[in-house]
């Protein structure tokens, strides 16, 4: 909240404050949108004299908020407090501070929760987890309380207003009262807003108890303790974890980031633009929405979060198989297997099938475009399985019965220690061989099960001519390696 943001010195400054940033009602807040909006209109405006008309009428509103601000605490500030002392709120439905909210769980229980803060074991992760500031929330009967909320969550030096009225301490209240008598009719109706709740159970709560029988009977008779398998739904957890992907996402760092990596992306890696800071992401996150249309019945930090909370995947890990060398394949490509390829050529073969005339797709250049792209990151998973098996011990492919062809054991296992497979793989063209290869399995895969597809020459010719460039390239970066290596052995 703005109040927490500023130093202030007295309540009076942080009410103002607060009428001025967060009641949309108040003529405070209404000043100061004014001069806002102005501000935008100023820069927008290129005509000079519109200019100074607009930068009049902003002058005249500054001061007007200004005496605003003097005013506030015997006029619109003093008439609030005074509506608000006398809401009639019921037994078991004030407004009550909470890190565990009933209504996340059940929209027609009352304003019903408890606050947690005290530490648990290590191994848990609780509100009292948590470090420094607990972002806790307020319980409240309906959306119309939810201003009345936000004011007794305000603080002057960390001590909230709903804090202050638990202690009887009413000395917010003191600058904007006109008399003793007026103050005591204040502190009657605060103390009847808010309460202080027992933790207990209720019937909308939806909590699963599951028995653990005792050893030994206990002192008082029991022989069993419980043990809570649904636990209440945490606010202050969400709010925390909320604000922190809010302030990934939409961080000035991380937004910058985030479009070098785009950039970088949308060329392919061919113009790779490179970052210092890390690209923070969190994959499969889910939003669950609470409140529907009115998340402020629910809660005031849910109002905040517009009803939204966010869930980390929870997904098992994915399955891990043990790489092995492809001795039984004639072919890299029949032990090739990525569930992101399989993507990609289903894009490549719904396009394909779009534009069966190869001339019609490959000279409109946004058409070649994409046919390049999704071409391309098939190739790319391709060269991740070749690197992962490169690296392997060197040699693997020294094996008797091996069925896989000569040319693919010279880009699989480039650094076996053998003279005449090192001498071969050095004078013979065996990346025409893998391009070929490469260009018949995806025809295949373009072709379906229900043969919908015929590949045309210059489909095949356009697969060889995309993977040629990207084997060569990994030829020479291998061999480059590889001579390197024999220079160190030397020295």
């Amino acid at each position: 909240m703005s109040e927490e943001k500023k130093k202030f010195e007295t309540w009076e400054e942080v009410i103002v404050d607060f009428f001025e940033y967060k009641v949309r009602e108040s003529k405070l807040y209404k000043a100061r949108k004014y001069i806002e909006n102005k501000d935008s209109e100023i820069k927008a405006e290129k005509d000079a004299t519109k200019k100074e008309k607009l930068v009049k009428k902003k002058v005249i509103k500054e001061k007007e908020l200004e005496q605003l601000r003097s005013d506030a605490p015997g006029s619109e500030i003093r008439k609030w407090i005074s509506q608000t002392s006398k809401k009639k709120i019921g037994e078991g439905k004030r407004i009550i501070k909470a890190t565990h909210v009933l209504r996340f769980t059940h929209s027609s229980s009352d304003s019903d929760g408890c606050f947690l803060d005290e530490k648990a074991k290590e191994k848990l992760l609780t509100t009292a987890s948590l470090i420094n500031d607990i972002p806790y929330d307020m319980a409240h009967n309906n959306g119309n309380l939810i201003t009345i909320s936000r004011f007794l969550a305000i603080r002057l030096f960390e001590d909230p207003i709903i804090d202050n009225i638990l202690r009887e301490n009413y000395s917010f209240l003191m600058p904007f009262c006109e008399d003793k008598k007026q103050l005591e009719e204040w502190i009657k109706g605060f103390s009847k807003l808010v309460e202080r709740r027992e933790i207990k159970t209720a019937d909308k709560a939806k909590q699963i108890y599951f028995s653990i029988p005792l050893d030994v009977r206990e002192e008082n008779g029991d022989k069993y303790k419980y043990h809570l398998i649904v636990p209440l739904f945490s606010s202050t957890l969400a709010e925390k974890i909320y604000s922190k992907q809010t302030n990934i996402r939409f961080s000035e760092e991380q937004i910058e980031v985030r479009n070098r990596r785009n950039d970088s992306k949308n060329s392919n890696y061919t113009n790779p633009k490179y970052h210092e800071k890390s690209y923070d992401k969190f994959p499969n996150l889910a939003i669950q929405k609470f409140g529907g249309d009115n998340p402020q019945n629910v809660s005031m930090l849910n109002t905040s979060r517009n009803g939204k909370s966010y869930l980390f995947s929870s997904e098992p890990p994915a399955w891990q198989y043990q790489l092995k060398p492809p001795i039984k394949n004639r072919s890299l490509f029949d032990a090739f297997f990525s569930q992101r390829t399989n993507k990609e050529i289903d894009y490549l073969r719904e396009f394909v099938l779009r534009f069966q005339r190869i001339d019609l797709s490959i000279k409109d250049p946004k058409k070649k475009k994409w046919i390049d792209s999704w071409t391309s990151q098939i190739i790319e998973e391709v060269m991740a399985y070749t690197f992962s098996i490169q690296n392997l011990s060197p040699g693997w492919s020294n094996t008797q019965n091996i069925r896989l062809k000569l040319e693919h054991q010279y880009l699989l296992d480039p650094y076996r220690d053998d003279v005449v497979f090192q001498k071969e793989r050095q004078s013979t063209d065996w990346q025409a061989v893998i391009c070929n290869d490469f260009a018949n399995w995806l025809n295949g895969r373009l072709r379906g099960k229900d043969k919908k597809f015929t590949p045309q020459r210059e489909h095949t010719r356009m697969w060889k001519d995309i993977m040629d460039k990207e084997i060569r390239e990994h030829t020479q970066m291998i061999d480059a390696d590889i001579t390197f290596q024999n220079r160190e052995q030397r020295v």
